[in-house]
């Protein structure tokens, strides 16, 4: 149609631009690796006074399971990490002598224990895995494990893992503190294994493997492997304990009493995020440059190494919420998003369904515990999920209805003016729902996109 249209064509306008700011809400917050243009690469951390700890200053140990994924024997020497700055106390630090990741599946559970969805998952585990060694942790062995593993090497993590009230922080932390400990793969309940451990393309140079997950660069937490006491582990935990700390300092409250209210985005703090942002500033001391997103970025067959981590494709561990790639190699595991930590419980204590009953004209409300979606600590948080997905289907189908009026009504050059805001639009839906839940996120077939008439 003609210019008459300006001034509808303004709101359409105004309309996009506030969409946008608002699914860009988490996306603009995208972290800058904090390193220095000229990397020194760490020099080795002094030997340590043995009789700060009664332990001997070497522990030869090798695993009586033959069905490893490489072979297990490790030498574990007592050192003192003098970069730490939430503690001077001295810590085992394992140094394999061989590639050794531990063939042991850790998970953890919440306190209604595993749901029937669950133990079908752990079976595709087991199943393609026989001779996988299996441990679900509970809350109280995993506080169990905290304080016989940590409190006597590293008695500040171990305040501070029982200090945390919300459940979701605790069982992200406790990831990073069995894997330092024990090594091994870290899978979260909701995750199925598609291809047997033996198959995955782990190189013999790999101490850390993750995988891409679903924004193209950040690393998945659900699923994460590493050998015993190694450094990108350790670092991941100075770097949690650091941003916790940080945290409770900016709300004036000890860490104990941060809750959920107080966290701007947990991914941030204690999840994918942090744990990326971690591992990309001891890769970058490894390999003494700045190794940011840009290299992990577009990933294709097989992933890359940086420096000992395994960085895989998004197809290895994220397939679900990446739409399917192809050209990527094969889908290792598959996230299927069964909790979320997005409730106010913070998930491990299940979630609170409110239903309003009327008895005359008193008011009833009746609290009711759900079960852990997927028992790693994120909770379920269905019905929260389910409005949160509502809402930005609602954002989606606006999306939709101004294509088709941009195409209609508007001139050539309005329709090239609000293109590039109505792809970014979907672009931003497309992230910010796979977030919550991948079934309902468009797939390549039914994109938003503007087809420009010749």
């Amino acid at each position: 149609m003609s210019t008459m249209l300006t001034r509808p064509t303004a709101i359409l306008i105004f309309s996009l631009v506030f969409l946008n700011l608002y699914l860009f809400h988490r996306l603009i917050r995208q972290p800058v690796v904090p390193l220095s243009p000229t990397i020194v690469p760490t020099p080795s951390p002094a030997a340590a006074e043995i009789q700060e700890i009664h332990l001997p200053a070497q522990i030869t140990t090798t695993t009586e399971d033959p069905t490893t994924l490489f072979p297990t024997t490790t030498l574990a020497t007592i050192t003192t990490h003098p970069h730490n700055t939430h503690t001077h106390t001295t810590h085992i630090h394992p140094q394999p002598t061989t590639h050794s990741i531990p063939h042991k599946l850790w998970q953890k559970t919440g306190s209604k224990g595993l749901s029937p969805q669950a133990e079908s998952w752990i079976s595709t585990w087991t199943t393609l895995n026989p001779h996988l060694r299996h441990e679900v942790l509970t809350d109280s062995s995993g506080l169990a494990y905290v304080e016989t593993n940590f409190r006597p090497i590293w008695p500040e993590i171990a305040d501070l893992y029982t200090s945390l009230s919300v459940p979701i922080l605790r069982a992200d932390l406790l990831r990073l503190l069995i894997l330092y400990i024990d090594g091994g793969i870290w899978s979260d309940l909701d995750v199925s294994c598609e291809v047997p451990i033996s198959q995955w393309p782990i190189p013999p140079a790999a101490n850390v493997v993750v995988g891409i997950e679903f924004d193209g660069w950040q690393f998945a937490s659900w699923t994460v492997l590493s050998t015993p006491g190694n450094n990108h582990i350790y670092h991941a935990i100075e770097y949690v304990a650091g941003r916790l700390e940080a945290l409770a300092q900016e709300n004036n409250v000890t860490v104990g009493e941060v809750t959920m209210e107080m966290i701007p985005d947990v991914v941030d703090v204690t999840g994918p995020q942090a744990i990326t942002m971690a591992f990309l500033e001891t890769i970058s001391e490894s390999v003494g440059r700045r190794v940011g997103k840009d290299e992990v970025e577009g990933l294709g067959e097989g992933g890359v190494l940086l420096g000992d981590v395994l960085v895989l494709p998004q197809a290895s561990f994220a397939a679900l919420q990446g739409g399917m790639p192809t050209g990527q190699g094969e889908y290792l595991v598959s996230h299927h998003y069964a909790g979320s930590w997005k409730n106010e419980v913070g998930g491990e204590e299940g979630v609170k369904e409110v239903e309003e009953e009327e008895d005359g004209d008193e008011e009833v409300v009746i609290v009711v515990e759900g079960e852990d979606g997927d028992g790693d600590g994120n909770g379920n948080g269905v019905e929260k999920d389910e409005r949160i997905r509502v809402w930005y289907a609602m954002l989606y189908m606006i999306t939709f209805t101004c294509q088709l009026f941009v195409k209609q009504s508007c001139t050539s050059s309005t329709r090239q003016l609000t293109r590039p805001l109505l792809l970014t639009s979907h672009r931003n839906y497309r992230r910010r729902c796979v977030s919550l839940r991948g079934d309902l996120v468009p797939d390549e077939n039914h994109p938003i996109l503007i087809q420009e008439q010749s």
